[in-house]
């Protein structure tokens, strides 16, 4: 069976990565979301903690642009083609699950494709945050805001296009129903749509 290729973004503190996972060992497919970071690394060569931190960095102006072609790219813009670049190379190999790096924005045009977005509300995230990711902050739930801030600022510029808004996904989903359920029903979705 030829499963779509599943792309996971996701509010900081949701779950999201942990239901990936799950969906991966449930249809037996790889797994990619820290591994892209090591991945991107090795192939591009820059260092592992610069290909991390570029995504926890709010996108420089596209002014660069403008300013005629003998300017290099900003390095967040190199690390995220990079990186994109990577994601390509995995889709290319077949189904896996894929979180984060505006994959499904990269994947775009590849079909099959299965676009989740995972949230949760502020107070579980707030929790696992503190209690699951051990996160150290003096307040979890304002942690939790600046960080979706972030991966807000970082999917809106590289993906040219709102993060969480509904209609760019095919499925999103309330983790609060449980991580097991949310993954059963990604993963009950990959399988419908390889039987089509």
């Amino acid at each position: 069976m030829s499963y779509p290729i599943i792309t996971i973004a996701r509010t900081f503190g949701s779950g999201g990565r942990i239901i990936g996972e799950k969906v991966a060992t449930l249809l037996g497919i790889p797994f990619y979301d820290r591994a892209l970071i090591q991945i991107t690394a090795e192939k591009s060569g820059f260092h592992a903690a610069v290909v991390e931190q570029m995504q926890h960095k709010k996108p420089a102006s596209l002014l660069y642009t403008l300013s005629g072609s003998a300017m290099e790219a900003p390095l967040q813009d190199q690390v995220f083609f990079a990186q994109a670049a990577v994601i390509r190379e995995l889709a290319e190999k077949g189904p896996c699950v894929i979180v984060g790096g505006c994959a499904d924005s990269v994947l775009e045009e590849k079909a099959p494709i299965l676009k989740v977005f995972i949230h949760a509300p502020l107070e579980e995230r707030a929790i696992r945050t503190k209690e699951v990711y051990k996160a150290e902050a003096k307040d979890y739930k304002d942690y939790v805001k600046k960080m979706d801030k972030k991966r807000k600022a970082y999917y809106d510029y590289f993906a040219h296009r709102t993060w969480g808004k509904a209609e760019n996904y095919h499925l999103c989903i309330d983790s609060s129903i449980g991580l097991d359920m949310a993954a059963d029903l990604i993963m009950r979705t990959a399988k419908e749509l390889a039987e089509k």
